[in-house]
């Protein structure tokens, strides 16, 4: 039994040095990409300290860290850190905000000033940690309880923070539908998840929990792997989602009946043939269909892909050219009033535009397929 429980313990040990090291493998290639950003400065120094936080786990489950008293939970500073460093890299994703290093640097200056707190109370607290380290019985309960839970709180209160930015710029609705959006919040979760077991850790002394926590990271880290693997533009992705979603918020036709609209036109263009007026315009045709003119023009550069004059003058350049198949001998100047142009200059650039042809052009070309007899 107690073979198999050494065996089980090595093997840990072994998971939690190995996504140690993967971790800073991570990292380093962050730092040293070739197209370097702030964002992958910002992932990369994540990924460093999640690093440091899983060699730490591993001092511990090994009781090596009893080679490094001072070492002992400076990782709950680095864990401070990392809510503040994710809160930022989900800003730029998320929002396109980017902010001065010097800001950020302003706000890890009290967790350096806890992991230097942390620090000191190893070193007037060593000779005790030592006399407990040799039970293997690492009490939280001489810890600086309060030190160690404010750092939590601040890794719980970004991680809140992320999850407000989500749902502020994300409706429940796209994400119920999108796969990428429903892994980037079990993501968020987890992180949150991992800071909850911290706190219950620090609150009953439960190191069981405490190396859980570090397995569970380890095996985040491997799942990190296979999507990087699979998906190399996951966050990417995200981050065109949310520009979609905010259109879709500020859109003038996101609570229209967009087959209505469409109907609509269809009827005015297709069957009354309203392009036909010539002093037709963008308001009078909105007023005619019972929307404003933002609606209209979106609509038709969102849904159609076409300006207003671009859609009314494809419908008089179609029937013009109609009517130049049936009377070529006719004059183009009074077909193209006939169709709604004011002018004959008009009516040629937009021919031209939609056929590649003049007016002249097309109908040279019809006549000498079909001659006047």
């Amino acid at each position: 039994m107690s073979h198999s429980l050494c065996e089980s313990g090595e093997y840990l040990n072994f998971f939690l040095i190995f996504s140690s090291l993967l971790g800073l493998l991570y990292a380093i290639g962050e730092f040293f990409s070739y197209h370097r950003n702030r964002k992958q400065v910002l992932l990369g120094t994540i990924f460093l300290g999640t690093s440091y936080i899983l060699f730490n786990f591993y001092l511990l489950s090994s009781h090596m860290i009893k080679l490094f008293p001072y070492l002992y939970l400076t990782d709950l500073p680095v864990v401070a850190s990392l809510g503040i460093l994710l809160d930022e890299y989900f800003l730029i994703t998320l929002e396109g905000r980017f902010r001065s290093f010097r800001w950020l640097y302003f706000k890890l200056i009290p967790i350096v000033l806890l992991f230097v707190s942390i620090l000191v109370w190893n070193l007037l607290h060593k000779a005790d940690f030592l006399k407990n380290a040799e039970s293997t019985a690492y009490s939280l309960e001489d810890r600086p309880v309060l030190l160690m839970a404010s750092m939590i709180l601040i890794y719980v209160w970004c991680m809140l923070r992320i999850l407000r930015r989500l749902s502020g710029q994300i409706r429940w609705s796209t994400f119920r539908k999108n796969t990428t959006l429903k892994i980037g919040l079990v993501i968020t979760l987890f992180c949150l998840a991992l800071s909850l077991n911290a706190l219950r850790t620090i609150a009953f002394g439960d190191h069981v929990a405490y190396q859980l926590s570090g397995i569970a990271i380890g095996f985040f880290f491997c799942f990190l792997y296979v999507l990087r693997q699979s998906s190399p533009d996951f966050f990417l992705e995200v981050r065109k989602i949310v520009e979609e979603e905010k259109k879709e918020r500020i859109s003038q036709i996101s609570k229209l009946d967009r087959n209505l609209v469409r109907k609509q036109l269809e009827d005015l263009f297709e069957k009354e043939k309203i392009y036909r007026e010539e002093k037709l315009n963008l308001r009078d045709l909105s007023e005619r269909m019972d929307l404003t003119s933002h609606q209209l023009s979106e609509f038709l550069n969102t849904e159609i892909k076409l300006s207003f004059y671009q859609y009314t003058n494809s419908f008089r350049v179609n029937e013009a050219k109609e009517k130049i198949g049936k009377e070529p001998e006719r004059s183009l100047l009074a077909i193209a009033y006939d169709v709604g142009f004011g002018s004959k200059s008009t009516f040629n650039e937009a021919f031209k535009k939609e056929t590649g042809k003049t007016p002249r052009e097309y109908r040279e070309k019809i006549l000498k397929k079909h001659p006047i007899r």
